[in-house]
């Protein structure tokens, strides 16, 4: 699909307890500091609380809308991984995410530069269909990847650790990313999809 990063106006926070991770919050304070860009129908984002803390919902139906921040471009130097954790409620029916007309995904987080014209792009997706390590370019963008970090289908959280960093110097010859965006789309397939994220934050280890 067609996705051009250019999340504005959000605030960097560091933890407190630890100056060597970058969380996203997904508290109702944190939330306004993420920003909704996308086209046509408007995925569904909600926000809610369990025994283990703050988690974000994702709902698309035939939609394709991202929730991102900008972050400070020196952050990987310090911090090169991302940690991601994802559960998978509803995933889609038998779809080729090697092509356009299947080119969703049920969960993903994005990186690298983005900007309107040029951005070199990263997306970390969930995926039923491609084995974990699957790379390829975006039918869709030129400077943007796919990359399968899981297919977990057990329905249960799970968590994943990349190098970002190194990732996007191996794909784009970049070593930083100047925004973090949470996409779940379903536009191109016109199904029904749901999924939840939660302790999503850059580390030095």
């Amino acid at each position: 699909m067609r996705f051009f990063a250019y999340f504005l106006s959000a605030l960097l926070i560091f933890t407190a307890a630890n100056s060597k991770e970058f969380r996203i919050d997904f508290s109702d304070e944190g939330m306004k500091l993420l920003t909704k860009r996308g086209f046509g129908k408007k995925t569904i984002y909600t926000n809610d609380k369990d025994e283990k803390g703050w988690y974000l919902k994702a709902e698309a139906e035939d939609s394709a809308t991202g929730l991102g921040m900008e972050i400070d471009k020196d952050l990987l130097k310090e911090m090169p991984f991302l940690n991601i954790s994802f559960k998978i409620e509803k995933d889609f029916k038998k779809i080729d995410q090697k092509t356009k007309k299947g080119h969703d995904w049920t969960a993903r987080v994005m990186v690298g530069y983005g900007k309107k014209i040029g951005s070199k792009l990263m997306s970390l997706a969930h995926s039923s269909f491609l084995e974990e390590g699957y790379l390829q370019q975006s039918p869709w963008t030129k400077g943007s990847r796919d990359y399968v970090i899981s297919s977990d289908k057990s329905g249960e959280w799970h968590t994943r650790k990349i190098n970002v960093r190194e990732l996007l110097e191996k794909t784009h010859g970049i070593s930083f990313t100047n925004f973090i965006a949470i996409f779940s789309d379903s536009n191109n397939s016109k199904q029904k999809i749901i999924a939840y994220y939660r302790d999503i934050y850059f580390s030095s280890e």
